[in-house]
């Protein structure tokens, strides 16, 4: 899997690959993201725009007015949401 995540003026950009069978997982992390990031009257941070195949996500969003987008965050949260859901609970290393 690859997680990309990226600033561009503006907007910040999200690439994830090989995310097949976890895109809800990606989109209900980004969802707790927007709640936590002082979301405007209409309840978002500014505008975003998803592509989904189903291997891949293409996620872009764009600052309203003073509201300021973590890309940081952004790769943290996902990160996190993705290794946890990749290795099962009770998963443990081999003893040697």
């Amino acid at each position: 899997m690859l997680l990309r995540v990226r600033e561009r003026g503006d907007e910040v950009h999200v690439d994830v690959d090989g995310v097949a069978g976890r895109q809800q997982c990606v989109l209900n992390a980004l969802s707790e993201l927007q709640r936590g990031a002082g979301a405007s009257a209409d309840g978002t941070a500014g505008r975003l725009s998803i592509r989904a195949s189903a291997d891949t996500l293409r996620i872009r969003f764009r600052q309203r007015g003073s509201a300021r987008i973590d890309a940081t965050a952004i790769y943290w949260r996902l990160r996190e949401a993705l290794l946890e859901r990749a290795a099962p609970p009770d998963a443990s290393l081999p003893a040697r």
